[in-house]
């Protein structure tokens, strides 16, 4: 199995927000950045939401069966209302892919949408950012 890998991304550090991914070259609407293995968590831990709640997902997307971690720069993403990516479940494998959902230009952050507002006050997380 080939992976498509994040080869038009890097990671840098922002300051009072933390990690983020940027473009390094023009990224086309619909262009996959990249596919990331998953690993499970175990369904006792599922209920437990200080279990990596900033980094998890739900699996698959639509139809949540299941948490998972992503592998590669799936964790970093950061979230935007206004985001320029997103990601979906592969179409045959238990991975999953992020791709542009607009152009993204050379040292522009790629951000996703990680959820609405009564999502976020529904958490008990109180160091999640919205920008």
């Amino acid at each position: 199995m080939n992976l498509i890998l994040p080869t038009k991304v890097e990671i840098k550090y922002i300051e009072g927000k933390g990690y983020g991914v940027f473009a390094t070259e023009v990224i086309t609407p619909g262009e996959i950045i990249e596919e990331c293995h998953l690993v499970s968590i175990p369904q006792k831990d599922i209920d437990n939401k200080e279990i990596l709640p900033d980094y998890r997902f739900s699996y698959p997307k639509h139809k949540t069966k299941e948490f998972v971690i992503p592998f590669g720069f799936g964790c970093i993403y950061n979230h935007s209302h206004l985001n320029n990516a997103d990601w979906r479940d592969h179409p045959t494998l238990k991975l999953l892919q992020f791709y542009a959902i607009k152009h993204i230009f050379p040292k522009q952050e790629i951000c996703t949408y990680y959820g609405n507002v009564e999502y976020w006050e529904g958490l008990k997380y109180k160091n999640i950012k919205l920008i």
